[in-house]
């Protein structure tokens, strides 16, 4: 008896090796999926930032225009990110859209500092 413990052990230590290089596959697979639902906000955020400079130009009246410039490019990433092989849940727009308004906010002062 104490022979076939051994022998079920090792095969599950061997089960469980086995398994890992999926595990890991998976978790780079996810990993990148992340990246990208992460970048693609920051990106579309500086867009935004550059667009509502370029469309408001000097005039502080058209400052509520870079605004809608920036809530038009959040709702543009609901048809962009699924297209990327990116499943998004409620939680996610949280995210998504403080990262658009975070990065369009900060390349937007830029410019209109420089």
């Amino acid at each position: 008896m104490a022979k076939e413990k051994k022998g079920d052990r090792k095969k599950q230590e061997k089960e469980k090796r086995a398994e890992e290089p999926e595990k890991r596959v998976e978790e780079e697979y996810n990993l990148a999926k992340e990246m990208k639902k992460t970048l693609t906000p920051i990106i579309f955020g500086i867009i935004a930032g550059i667009l509502s400079f370029l469309a408001t130009g000097e005039f502080r009246q058209r400052d509520a225009f870079g605004i809608i410039i920036l809530v038009f490019l959040i709702y543009v990433q609901k048809f962009i990110l699924p297209k990327m092989g990116i499943e998004l849940e409620g939680k996610d727009w949280a995210g998504i859209a403080f990262l658009t308004f975070s990065s369009w906010y900060i390349s937007w002062t830029i410019m209109l500092n420089l």
